[in-house]
């Protein structure tokens, strides 16, 4: 990250000119689906990482082990497809998931993807935290 302004949530749903945006909540079939979409090529040249997470509403206290159908799949413009079910623990309130992050092959920048896993009993602050926002 850059700065605070390139950490998108809900009060914040679109970053990097619009590479990263937040597409909203719907209802598909019996789940609760939120999506997101990134452009890849459109992020600017200094974004090196893109973090992908999910958060818990700690007034709720349910941890990311609440969400019984949660993953994050991506879809790709080339038909590729990939799949990361939410490992977590009832005391797991926010989650990194997968992250992309630019690598040099052949003398040129080319995008690859990680599943992660990472969690924080403290939610949105301590994920946050972790990446260098700035917490209120």
């Amino acid at each position: 990250m850059t700065g605070d302004e390139d950490f998108l949530f809900y009060n914040h749903p679109t970053a990097a000119h619009g590479a990263a945006r937040l597409l909203g909540k719907q209802i598909e079939g019996p789940y609760r689906v939120e999506r997101a979409a990134l452009h890849l090529a459109a992020l600017p040249p200094h974004v090196q990482r893109v973090v992908v997470s999910i958060n818990m509403d700690v007034d709720t206290g349910f941890g990311c082990d609440a969400l019984t159908h949660a993953s994050l799949m991506i879809d790709c413009i080339t038909g590729a497809s990939w799949r990361f079910p939410a490992p977590a623990g009832p005391d797991i309130r926010a989650m990194v998931m997968a992250e992309f992050y630019r690598h040099i092959v052949n003398d040129g920048p080319v995008w690859k993807l990680r599943a992660v896993g990472q969690g924080w009993s403290d939610g949105l602050n301590g994920l946050a935290r972790a990446h260098g926002v700035h917490v209120d």
